[in-house]
């Protein structure tokens, strides 16, 4: 049976010619037999490239031909390289003639109470009549706002309607009787006329693979169709086969250089096939289905398709997503901020295949992104000596004699003189610099210590020496006293590298500490590339080997984890050490690795977006902070003017939190905003955000912050976490299936 419902829906679809201009223009309604669905032709598309244009001009560098779509033999070869149309000098109808009448057609309805409850709606948020005809050949309710004489003010009109929570408004143009109807003429590059007296042409390519159309400078497959409409202006169409149209879809809504997955392009590419088919006919009113921007899908023909897509496509070939047989209104938004959002809460309709959902895949996918090590960390549970586990492990690696399992006891204890001399000696060889100044002072004290382990590392070189007596004083600041002279250049240096810590000032005169050594040699090698850590962006842990990408290139390099391998992970700016660190993907870390090859230190910062499938948007996380006066300008564009604004209320939030019903509060009044229309409203991004209040001493607003995640609508497919799901391993239809609850997948046509 939902095979039977989706051939009938399919022959819904497929539509006749274009009708002329002033008549509107829906597919034609064709009946499929039951069991001839092999026989189902892929169907056409049609996508506005101009609605409002005076004139269009197509391009094509090879031969092409243009006809007047009146009689099927009227072809006429174009062998000039460009075509220009244009209404026929005195056809254009006088602005203010009073010889048209141009209102909002603003949606069509199956039930007579539907209709009515949205003329209630409209009545309330909408200036100018709101009427209802009944259109017998769709047999649905139409509802019409506005009897304006200049389309300017029915543009205006429409953007009242617009946010008023209706989606697809279309103006409409009504002659009036005995008015003229203007006329086309096609030129050829020169000026030589082509055709006169036409309401349409149509130019096709003949060899459209080396030589397509092109339309201002972007090459269209199929043909392009320039026709009047209501407005007395031209509008531009690409008519173009479904799968050829995708090919300039895809690349475009999810972009294969950067998110190089084709599992997450064959999704992108089934969900913009199921939105095309189920959006055909929007706008059928203007004569065309789509427009090619993101109020539809963003396509921009030939010119922008990319192999990876392409191939995403034909591997898709025919295939929807279904639901109960029909194929479904397949949303996608760019980027979800970790959850994405049911229906009802931003578009009023609540559909069972939109539901909230989490951006991230099954705990069990996750499982082997675990990097475990044998390394216990149950000695450092100390808070005292926790911190100083770093400098123990890099110095470990280095072949420091130090104990495996030291307790506090042991970095509170005062170092002993042989203890300071071998790990000087141990210094001083991996750093080969060459003799030093000889240390004054005793290299038990930290004013001795200090420039004996610069000496140790840098030689004569150190770079101490550029350190003036002004800087000391200034870097070291009243501790400066503490020390003689002929020391503080060395100590305000490691001050200076954020190497000297402020407790080792502070306890300076006192013997020094076994943990104030160590951690003063540990990062003053650090700080000299003794070790050399490689540093990098992981990519997913995949259970055998960390791959790394090493610095702004795109060089990867895969290393093998020793199983005893020191693991730290940072926490709050502190590095801490753990017994096994995850690794999804895009994690930085800094690795040293001994001459077999294998990882013995590993330092992971995690990502700072958090571990959601589209933590790699730049739009994962935002922040906006906007002025008072800023905020209510940007409010009244919507329509929304109560005063100086004294208060933003969320009254309701959605399932994924955010914001459906938000109240505006202002020394005027209030105003309620509900779904699409708050991110609109408010000139933001999405509608999963915060509301932060900034007041001065007397309660006055001096500034709102909106602290967000994502973009876009968040309803139905995460196109970046779609391709997070495919990095963790997710298919195509995984990936479908898990932001669209309850779906199949079809294939509508071979």
């Amino acid at each position: 049976m939902a095979w039977l419902a989706l051939v009938a829906l399919l022959g819904a679809y497929l539509s006749g010619p274009l009708s002329a201009p002033g008549q509107v223009t829906r597919p034609r309604r064709v009946g499929i037999p039951a069991g001839s669905a092999a026989s189902i032709a892929e169907p056409e598309i049609r996508i506005a490239l101009t609605t409002n244009a005076d004139f269009a001009t197509v391009t094509c560098e090879g031969p092409m031909a243009c006809s007047t779509g009146e009689q099927t033999d009227d072809v006429l070869p174009i062998t000039a390289g460009k075509a220009t149309v244009q209404l026929e000098v005195g056809t254009r109808p006088a602005p203010g003639s009073g010889s048209e009448r141009y209102r909002v057609e603003v949606a069509s309805f199956r039930s007579r109470e539907a209709a009515a409850a949205a003329v209630v709606r409209l009545r309330e948020q909408v200036a100018g009549p709101v009427t209802t005809r009944y259109d017998a050949r769709e047999q649905a309710y139409v509802v019409v706002v506005g009897d304006c004489a200049a389309p300017e003010d029915a543009e205006a009109l429409m953007v009242s309607v617009v946010n008023a929570g209706f989606r697809r408004p279309v103006i409409t143009r009504d002659a009036a009787p005995g008015a003229s109807l203007p006329r086309l003429g096609v030129t050829a590059e020169g000026g030589s006329s082509l055709l006169r007296g036409a309401q349409r042409c149509t130019f096709t390519a003949l060899e459209e693979e080396r030589a397509p159309l092109k339309v201002s400078g972007q090459s269209y497959r199929g043909r392009i169709e320039v026709f009047l409409n209501r407005r007395g202006r031209l509008t531009v169409v690409n008519v173009v086969p479904l799968e050829a149209y995708l090919r300039g879809v895809v690349p475009n809504e999810l972009s294969p250089t950067v998110f190089s997955n084709l599992e997450a392009l064959k999704a992108q590419a089934i969900a913009a096939r199921t939105y095309a088919l189920k959006n055909r006919g929007k706008y059928a009113a203007e004569g065309y289905d789509l427009l090619p921007t993101a109020a539809s899908q963003v396509y921009r023909g030939q010119g922008s398709e990319h192999p990876l897509s392409d191939r995403a496509v034909l591997e898709t070939r025919g295939i929807v997503a279904t639901y109960h047989g029909e194929p479904i209104d397949a949303l996608y938004t760019s980027t979800s901020g970790g959850r994405t959002e049911s229906s009802e809460y931003v578009f009023g309709a609540p559909q069972p295949y939109l539901k909230s959902v989490l951006v991230a895949p099954l705990p069990q996918v996750r499982a082997g992104r675990w990097i475990v090590s044998s390394q216990s960390v149950e000695h450092w549970q100390d808070p005292e000596v926790r911190l100083l586990a770093r400098d123990w492990a890099l110095l470990r690696v280095l072949g420091f004699t130090l104990p495996e399992r030291p307790g506090a006891a042991y970095f509170t204890t005062p170092a002993t003189a042989r203890e300071v001399t071998l790990w000087l000696n141990r210094a001083a060889r991996l750093a080969t610099a060459g003799p030093g100044e000889r240390p004054t002072g005793t290299v038990l004290r930290l004013e001795g210590f200090v420039p004996a382990l610069l000496a140790a590392l840098y030689g004569a070189e150190s770079p101490a020496r550029l350190v003036t007596p002004e800087d000391a004083r200034y870097w070291l600041g009243t501790e400066a006293e503490r020390f003689p002279p002929e020391v503080r250049p060395a100590l305000a240096y490691l001050v200076r590298e954020d190497i000297l810590r402020p407790t080792a000032l502070l306890n300076a005169g006192r013997p020094l500490t076994r943990g104030v050594a160590l951690g003063l040699l540990a990062r003053t090698l650090l700080a000299r590339g003794i070790p050399a850590l490689q540093s990098g962006t992981a990519r997913p842990y995949d259970g055998t080997a960390l791959t790394v990408r090493l610095g702004k290139g795109k060089d990867e390099q895969r290393w093998t984890v020793a199983p005893d391998a020191y693991l730290f992970r940072t926490f709050g700016g502190e590095c801490l050490p753990v017994e096994r660190v995850e690794i999804i993907g895009g994690e930085t870390v800094r690795l040293y690795a001994d001459q077999d090859g294998r990882v013995r230190y590993l330092e992971v910062s995690p990502v700072r977006n958090g571990a959601t499938g589209d933590r790699t948007s730049p739009f994962s996380w935002w922040e906006v902070r906007l002025s008072p006066a800023e905020l209510q300008a940007q409010l009244s564009k919507a329509g929304v003017n109560v005063g100086d604004i004294r208060e933003l209320k969320p009254l309701a939030r959605g399932d994924s939190g955010r914001v459906a019903r938000l109240q505006v509060v202002g020394a005027a009044g209030t105003s309620t905003l509900t779904g699409l229309k708050i991110r609109s409203a408010l000139g933001i991004r999405e509608n999963l955000f915060v509301i932060l209040h900034e007041r001065d001493a007397a309660g006055r607003l001096t500034g709102v912050r909106f602290i967000g995640r994502g973009w876009g609508h968040g309803v139905g497919m995460c196109q970046v976490g779609a391709y997070g799901l495919a990095v963790e391993g997710y298919t195509h239809e995984q990936i479908l299936k898990h932001f669209y609850t309850g779906i199949a997948l079809t294939r509508l046509y071979p």
